[in-house]
């Protein structure tokens, strides 16, 4: 999937050093992402997953997140069904889906202040939402999501938006 990062920060004043220790920093890193997202242990109504999201291009700053969770589906026909005997197999694919997700990330931030660039490493919890839809014989999907971060040097508040395709494995 391809879509847009962004991620807010604002640096705790207990890890200020140097120059500016009277004066936390806070600012955003946006960024054009892509995201790789894989479903497994998938049933009717709730699949598993695990994603890594990554910088395409970026502002001053690079944000890259990876993680999994869990997504829950609703519709009248929310799953893939494959019926199978002895000699033929029918497949049922979903039109439409709509889910809501949550999940934990681990997530890197580098970020510029007016005196230096740093970094950080943060645990993230995300929750979103988004559609699937089937067209023809490609499958579209778009999602949206917030999370909230905290790391040693700070706190982030991220929005992720983001578009792409759908293929299965089996």
């Amino acid at each position: 999937m391809i879509g847009m990062a962004n991620i807010g920060f604002t640096e705790n004043q207990s890890t200020l050093q140097g120059e500016n220790v009277q004066v936390a920093a806070s600012g955003s890193v946006a960024s054009i992402a892509g995201q790789i997202h894989y479903r497994f242990h998938t049933n009717e109504r709730i699949a598993w997953f695990g994603q890594f999201t990554f910088p395409m291009m970026a502002s001053q700053g690079s944000y890259l997140s990876g993680g999994g969770g869990i997504e829950y589906y609703w519709g009248k026909a929310p799953a893939k069904v494959t019926l199978r005997d002895a000699t033929s197999s029918f497949t049922l694919l979903p039109v439409t889906r709509f889910f809501f997700s949550g999940g934990i990330n681990m997530a890197y931030l580098a970020y510029l202040t007016e005196t230096a660039q740093k970094n950080d490493t943060l645990l993230e919890i995300d929750i979103g939402g988004g559609i699937s839809r089937k067209i023809g014989k490609y499958t579209i999907r778009a999602s949206a999501g917030i999370a909230r971060g905290v790391g040693v040097a700070t706190t982030t508040m991220g929005m992720k938006a983001m578009v792409g395709g759908i293929f299965f494995l089996d």
